[in-house]
């Protein structure tokens, strides 16, 4: 019959710092010569109920790296691990390895509890369409809060590591955004843009939380923000990912275009409005589908005023003409966009016009003086990304011609 050492309590948190706290004593992040030890007790106590083999073991420990005596090394990491799980408990006679059925395994005989076991049961919770509302919004709340980041993210060298951290990751964003659609059902809006703003820190590319985001900043009439987020996470998919997502987010932007054009009696709230956005240094950059409104209405004005504008085009490439790899766009991009924003002035606009362009509407300006501007913004660049592995070009057109 099995024993149970309800006196010994065990407390093991997986999801960002791995730690293991026995009766109030934790150890965490041990580093150099303990690093397969650490993994072999992180491997156990994440198999605890499951069968494992010494096969199975072994390869987890070494699966990179020859062993010659596998299961004499074996031994010799498992004496190592008690030793240290004992010295943490301050009680020599416990055994927290136990050796059975030709193998080892995490003793359960202890109370023990596990941050991502308990995940996954609040996940499930939340999942059950049988429970109410109420209930699974509490438990999908305790599923998130357990969530630290990512699963033993300083042993994601190991392939079974990789694996489990994806699917967690994915369980975690899976219950943000079901979370937020009962939120939406009651709308606690407030709540949304709280989950979300946490949710991003471990999943910032994650668009369906965005849009949550964004949705729960527009609910609030908090537009400001609204439009500050939108801007960053196009900017955030272009210059890290190379990706355009404007099509994607395009319904939740003219919903929140619709909201900023509401009719706004209180003339003192204009105002505000305006003198914040009058306070932005540099050039004003934005969306293109805001770029090309702009340059809607500086067309009509030319023909009334007779005043010059003109857009320039900035591409970057490689030597050869083609899209750099994304390792060198990343940052040869990122210069790029400062070197612009902060060579021109507070009435000039930029836009991004694809992954690795930007396009610039500069208005009462000579050709002359636009040659000048695109000079003065490469030799920034330049100044500031010294390797030869890109190539920026650049065109100037009248704002009245086709670029």
């Amino acid at each position: 019959m099995q024993k149970f050492y309800s006196d010994i309590k065990i407390d093991v948190a997986m999801f960002g710092e791995f730690s293991i706290t026995i009766d109030g004593h934790q150890l965490t992040n041990l580093k150099g010569r303990t690093k397969r030890v650490w993994m072999l007790i992180q491997y156990l106590i994440a198999n605890r109920h499951k069968e494992l083999t010494l096969d199975n073991i072994v390869e987890v420990l070494w699966e990179d790296n020859e062993c010659g005596d596998p299961l004499n090394a074996l031994k010799n990491l498992i004496y190592r691990a008690r030793a240290l799980l004992k010295e943490l408990s301050g009680n020599d006679r416990l055994e927290f390895i136990k050796y059975e059925h030709n193998t080892y395994a995490w003793n359960n005989s202890f109370d023990c509890t596990v941050d991502f076991e308990l995940f996954e049961q609040y996940c499930k919770q939340g999942r059950d369409i049988s429970n109410s509302a109420h209930v699974r919004i509490e438990n999908m709340k305790k599923a998130l809060a357990l969530y630290k980041g990512e699963f033993l993210p300083k042993s994601s060298y190991s392939s079974w590591v990789v694996s489990s951290a994806a699917y967690y990751s994915a369980l975690y964003n899976e219950c943000v955004i079901k979370l937020c659609g009962l939120l939406i059902e009651e709308q606690r809006f407030a709540e949304i843009v709280e989950i979300c703003e946490i949710a991003l820190k471990y999943a910032p590319f994650e668009e369906a939380i965005h849009k949550m985001l964004l949705y729960g900043y527009i609910s609030m009439g908090q537009r400001g923000q609204a439009l500050d987020h939108y801007n960053e996470v196009v900017d955030l998919f272009y210059r890290e990912l190379g990706v355009d997502i404007t099509d994607s987010l395009r319904p939740i932007y003219k919903q929140l275009i619709n909201s900023i054009n509401h009719i706004e009696i209180d003339l003192s709230v204009i105002n505000n409005d305006l003198r914040e956005a009058a306070a932005a240094e540099g050039a004003f950059y934005c969306d293109y589908d805001v770029f090309k409104s702009i340059y809607r209405v500086q067309a009509r004005t030319i023909l009334r005023t007779g005043q010059s504008i003109y857009i320039l085009l900035f591409t970057l490439t490689d030597p050869e003409g083609a899209i750099p790899q994304p390792e060198v766009a990343k940052v040869a991009v990122s210069r790029l966009k400062d070197s612009i924003l902060y060579s021109l002035r507070k009435g000039d606009v930029v836009s991004s016009f694809s992954a690795t362009q930007f396009i610039v509407m500069l208005p009462v300006i000579t050709y002359e003086n636009a040659q000048k501007v695109a000079d003065r913004i490469l030799q920034k660049f330049h100044f500031s990304y010294r390797k030869d592995n890109v190539t920026v070009s650049v065109r100037i057109n009248p704002v009245d011609s086709v670029i």
